[in-house]
């Protein structure tokens, strides 16, 4: 079956290190766009931050966003479908992250919220070119289920508390890293995969008919869904092992590569 929906990872996948999204890439995703191919921009990132480079490609497709808790089109007020942690167990995760000094962010209604403004916010903003807005005392402010939940810190620290965490709230929540620094909590079930398969559906397509293109961690169950799942080269080993093929690096432009390879096929 051909090839009708893309999925793409942004960062590290889409993306060159300078935050950039190459020529050839753009060329590439337009030609498949020309041919009636829907192309989704599927990435942890808030909508806020994933419109803009939607917006640069000229894509009207939803989004996925959020690491699948949300998808939604970029020109709408209202999310097409969306996945919050209960309240309950958000308070729990932010009330540890608290007490052992991590950084937090929790996203709600479209907005990060903090603490307070400190080198995490900073490195976190960054990348993502995200406001953040200090609040104070997170848990009183947080009065409805967030989107997502993250803690910011070290790379080693947030290994141990992914490890401690995912066995904690195994069967209540997702808890994953798609950056070294990064621990990140969606609602159980959430995933690129499983908001794929949720976009798929609605399009009338089948997984043959989907190509997923990432580098981390968190693509991998998106990956697995597709019927080609395509790492870039500088994703790690375990995330490679899981793809369908290796492409060129995000700083080779491997999402043009793998798009005329399966799709255009030139």
């Amino acid at each position: 079956m051909s090839i009708r929906l893309i999925a793409i990872d942004i960062d590290d996948t889409l993306i060159t290190d300078q935050l950039v999204i190459p020529n050839a890439c753009k060329q590439a995703i337009a030609a498949a766009r020309a041919q009636g191919v829907k192309v989704v921009l599927a990435t942890g990132r808030m909508l806020e931050s994933t419109t803009p480079f939607a917006e640069e490609l000229g894509l009207t497709e939803p989004l996925i966003c959020y690491n699948g808790a949300l998808i939604q089109s970029p020109k709408s007020g209202s999310p097409l479908i969306h996945h919050p942690i209960p309240l309950e167990l958000a308070r729990e995760i932010v009330s540890l992250g608290q007490s052992e000094n991590l950084h937090v962010n929790v996203y709600l209604n479209g907005r990060m919220y903090v603490a307070e403004i400190n080198e995490y916010t900073e490195f976190y903003s960054s990348f993502t070119k995200t406001e953040a807005y200090p609040v104070g005392d997170l848990l009183a402010y947080m009065d409805q289920p967030p989107t997502k939940l993250l803690y910011v810190c070290k790379a080693e620290l947030a290994e141990k508390w992914r490890e401690t965490l995912q066995k904690r709230y195994q069967g209540r929540l997702e808890v994953f890293r798609s950056k070294p620094q990064y621990v990140e909590f969606t609602n159980l079930g959430v995933s690129k995969g499983a908001a794929l398969q949720e976009l798929a559906e609605l399009y009338g397509l089948a997984p043959a008919e989907v190509m997923a293109i990432g580098d981390s961690f968190n693509d991998i169950p998106m990956l697995e869904y597709a019927g080609i799942g395509v790492a870039v080269a500088n994703a790690p080993a375990a995330v490679r092992s899981r793809a369908d093929y290796v492409t060129a690096s995000n700083e080779e432009c491997g999402v043009a590569e793998a798009i005329n390879r399966f799709v255009l096929k030139i």
